[in-house]
């Protein structure tokens, strides 16, 4: 599980965090660990404040998640980046119902993953979960929407598993081509990928239709 906070809310020493500023916590006397990969980058950060007040905030905030989106997640892959940092809490500056890229990694767990991240406070061994900005999980999706090819999916998480799969059939047939042997474990687990991409596709429409269901 992965949670994310602020410098000022997490204070304790009992729990695994990594920093995901860019300054790595310095201005917060932090000196832990530190998860480089997901800190924004600074020339699409510096535009985004300048345009602060100058354009409007929902303008200016998926600004900033497009650029994040097009410079940072869409260059990695959740489930490496989720592995390598599970069991921790990830901090930045800003509080809880601040826009934070915080809130952005966690909403790309949830939209591609399928898990929850909770946005917690701590003191010593007491955590307890607070409330965060839901509009920007909202704007990711619409986001990563409309800057890649679906493939005809609904599901952000079936969308990602296919694409999983079609870079596995294609590393298999760089090595074939290369190395002169079959890689048919690549392409079994690609196999495996597409159905899981199906299964989850299927279970996003129910969801929905569920949904719709409650509504009416």
């Amino acid at each position: 599980m992965i949670s994310t906070s602020s410098y000022n809310a997490f204070k304790s020493d009992k729990y695994g965090v990594y920093s995901i500023s860019g300054d790595r916590g310095v201005d917060a006397g932090y000196d832990g660990k530190c998860y480089p990969d997901l800190a924004p980058k600074r020339g699409f950060w510096k535009e985004w404040k300048n345009n602060i007040g100058k354009v409007s905030f929902e303008e200016n905030t998926k600004f900033y998640i497009q650029e994040y989106w097009n410079q940072v997640l869409f260059k990695l892959d959740p489930e490496k980046v989720f592995r390598e940092l599970d069991d921790s809490i990830l901090l930045c500056y800003e509080s809880n119902m601040e826009f934070c890229h915080r809130h952005i990694v966690a909403a790309w767990f949830e939209l591609l993953l399928e898990v929850s991240v909770r946005e917690i406070k701590a003191d010593g061994y007491k955590i307890e979960e607070v409330s965060k900005p839901e509009y920007i999980k909202e704007y990711l999706e619409e986001i990563i929407r409309n800057s890649v090819n679906m493939r005809n999916f609904n599901s952000l998480r079936a969308w990602y598993l296919f694409e999983k799969a079609e870079k596995l059939e294609a590393k298999a047939c760089e090595l074939e081509e290369k190395i002169g042997e079959c890689y048919d474990d690549y392409r079994q687990a690609a196999c495996f990928l597409r159905c899981d991409a199906d299964m989850a596709e299927d279970e996003y429409l129910l969801r929905m239709k569920q949904k719709q269901l409650i509504k009416k």
